[in-house]
């Protein structure tokens, strides 16, 4: 049977810090130091949790750094999840960031 409609889920960002610290060997993430020295313009790559469903990894352009919390905006449409655009807002802090992509690279 083919699903022709998705439906709506909550989800969540993934703890980078937390899931590495379980397995470092398989969940690779950047370190403190280059998670510091993030800028506007930046990419990054998050990693969301729907409440079911599977979990998509996806990139974020932030737009704002702040000492806790970040603000960016979705690079892409999610794949696996209905209603999450390129452009949609999403506020998320360091622990999130699993990798990043510089402006200037």
């Amino acid at each position: 049977m083919v699903k022709l409609f998705r439906r709506r889920v909550d989800w969540v960002l993934a703890d980078g810090v937390e899931r590495h610290a379980l397995s470092p060997s398989t969940f690779r993430i950047v370190g403190d130091e280059a998670k510091a020295a993030l800028r506007e313009g930046d990419r990054v790559k998050v990693m969301v949790v729907p409440s079911e469903g599977i979990a998509e990894r996806l990139w974020v352009v932030v737009s704002s750094v702040g000492d806790e919390v970040l603000h960016g905006t979705f690079a892409s449409d999610a794949v696996e999840l209905r209603g999450l655009h390129a452009g949609d807002v999403v506020t998320f802090e360091r622990r999130h960031v699993l990798g990043i992509g510089r402006r200037d690279a």
